[in-house]
């Protein structure tokens, strides 16, 4: 059984691993629903039961997040089924992503029913060329569709609305990204958009292709001119930059994602997932190893492995997540959890980074927009002196 107070607030992430395809970028676990439709509802039982033997031990959970893969692969009937054993209605916030290819009228029972506050749907790009590119299931037309739907379910029962794009891409211009943001948020009121630059992970498809001449990205000061034009345009349409690759208008901040950048405690279910959990001064992570087709034919709770996290990577941990958002390091926080006076451990390296980098104040060490440019630098940095 997974190790984790009864007391104080936790959150819940729960994976899907299911998808159509898996896109030419996407490091995330997830297989193709075609090929593995015979293990969906072992899967939705074996994760069902792990959520109630969890939920029958905590009062609630402050947030909820289901993700995946993409948890439109599930029905109507098998999401309420997970929401429900997890107390969704008494959550502060519950967010399901949705692929727009996928998303359907048949989900608004769940909406209706208060199971679910907000939606997260991965729109990327408006361009067919490029969704092309990006291994994409959706087409620009099917984008459309999610939008409108999205909006109807915004409109009728109050769900609040996140697109993700993302920027950087091959053969796309600063104004090809304004122009799919903007498009974006006329055909909905979406209060929240997260922003990604391509990344190149890892085992993907898109590695493999840069490796081979076949794509080529952005270099690091192209990113760096790219984002600025574009962040310049979300500045304009009023909404705030409150983490690395997240904006909101309205403070409709996603309140499950600030658990992560918090290093506050959350609970992972399913194959693949990944949780935080602290007791006192011992921090305890847990990796779900287990394939989809071993998750769904084994028994509850096999599969997810221990780690116990030292205080020198705990430090590195908060420094990396509290300094993607614009509330930096609460120096009060890191001496509660550390033991430790933040300035006095890091002002020989802070004195020694470009100013236009950060702000130091009594109680705060937050990072610039311009710092967020350079975080990897800023971190190892830091990290240098810890270790």
């Amino acid at each position: 059984m997974l190790s984790f107070p009864s007391d104080g607030d936790l959150s819940l992430y729960l994976h899907i691993p299911f998808c159509t395809t898996c896109c030419s970028y996407c490091a995330f676990y997830s297989e193709p629903i075609n090929e593995n439709t015979a293990f969906l509802n072992a899967y939705v039982d074996r994760l069902e039961q792990e959520i109630l033997a969890v939920a029958s031990r905590v009062e609630r959970f402050a947030t909820i997040f289901i993700g995946g893969g993409n948890p439109g692969s599930l029905s109507a009937e098998q999401l309420r089924r997970l929401l429900v054993a997890a107390k969704a209605g008494l959550s502060d916030e519950v967010t399901v992503e949705m692929n727009p290819e996928t998303f359907s009228e048949a989900f608004f029972d769940v909406f209706s029913e208060g199971l679910v506050t907000r939606l997260s749907m991965g729109i990327q790009s408006m361009d067919d060329a490029t969704l092309n590119r990006l291994g994409r299931n959706a087409r620009r037309c099917d984008n459309l569709r999610g939008i409108n739907l999205a909006q109807k379910a915004h409109e009728a029962y109050g769900i609040e609305l996140s697109f993700d794009l993302m920027v950087c891409l091959p053969g796309q211009t600063v104004d090809d990204a304004i122009s799919d943001l903007k498009e974006v948020l006329t055909l909905s009121e979406a209060d929240h958009i997260s922003l990604y630059c391509l990344t190149v992970e890892e085992g993907t498809e898109l590695a493999e292709q840069v490796g081979l001449g076949t794509t080529t990205v952005l270099d690091e000061d192209g990113q760096q001119n790219f984002l600025s034009g574009i962040w310049a345009e979300l500045g304009r349409l009023h909404f705030d930059h409150y983490e690395v690759s997240n904006f909101c208008r309205n403070e409709k901040k996603s309140r499950h994602n600030m658990v992560y950048w918090k290093l506050d405690d959350y609970l992972g279910l399913g194959s693949s997932a990944a949780s935080t959990i602290r007791e006192g001064t011992v921090s305890r992570h847990y990796s779900q190893v287990q394939d989809l087709r071993d998750y769904a034919s084994s028994p509850l709770f096999t599969g997810y492995e221990e780690e116990i996290v030292d205080s020198n990577q705990q430090m590195e941990e908060y420094l990396m997540m509290a300094l993607r958002t614009n509330t930096g390091i609460d120096k009060q926080v890191f001496q509660a959890r550390y033991c430790k006076d933040f300035d006095t451990l890091f002002l020989p390296v802070i004195s020694a980074l470009d100013s236009s980098w950060f702000n130091d104040a009594k109680d705060l060490f937050v990072l610039t927009e311009y710092g967020f440019m350079v975080l990897d630098e800023i971190l190892l940095r830091l990290a240098l002196v810890i270790s």
